[in-house]
């Protein structure tokens, strides 16, 4: 994965978080145990994950992959939050990082899969978010065909447990979307 790649995916879930009203926060989200402040807040701390491990410095909150942060990390503006965690992302995804091997709490990581998981975390919490506020949950479907792509070489079905759901079942030619959601545990 590259910076150009994340950078796509990250434009994607803003686009659907600048449609949030905050009277939508409290919404379920098709990740069950969370409503939409707490997808936030994984969103938020992900890529706060995603910068600390890419420079190898001690994380703004403690937080396990695929769960939440031990702090809020949205404050009262959570589109201000998630666009200056995307700034710091973006800012140490070079060349560089991304040729690196980087220790992560899964093990040691090359840079470039360890951008792949945050870039298909981010993209399909997109989905989730736009999916719990009632938006058109619709990807680009390059973007998601490379992200699929990079799910079915990087995620094995031992991997699935707890925080990917099994795949749900979609016809072949079913959109790239849709394919994508499915095979990261998501009914489309």
């Amino acid at each position: 994965m590259d910076q150009t790649t994340l950078k796509r995916a990250c434009a994607s879930t803003d686009r659907f978080l600048a449609s949030v009203t905050a009277d939508q926060l409290a919404l379920p989200t098709p990740c069950a145990e969370w409503d939409v402040r707490a997808l936030l807040n994984h969103l938020v701390g992900t890529v706060a994950l995603y910068r600390a491990l890419m420079t190898g410095t001690a994380p703004a909150a403690n937080m396990a992959p695929g769960g939440l942060p031990d702090v809020d990390m949205l404050g009262a503006d959570p589109v201000a939050a998630y666009r200056t965690g995307v700034e710091g992302v973006l800012a140490v995804t070079d060349d560089d990082a991304l040729a690196r091997t980087h220790p992560t709490p899964l093990g040691d990581m090359p840079g470039a899969a360890l951008c792949g998981f945050s870039t298909l975390d981010v993209l399909v919490h997109g989905w989730d978010l736009a999916r719990a506020t009632g938006q058109e949950p619709t990807l680009d479907p390059d973007l998601a065909e490379q992200l699929l792509a990079f799910a079915r070489q990087a995620i094995s079905n031992d991997m699935r447990a707890p925080r990917i759901g099994p795949e749900v079942a979609v016809a072949a030619d079913a959109p790239a979307t849709d394919r994508l959601v499915a095979f990261m545990g998501r009914t489309p």
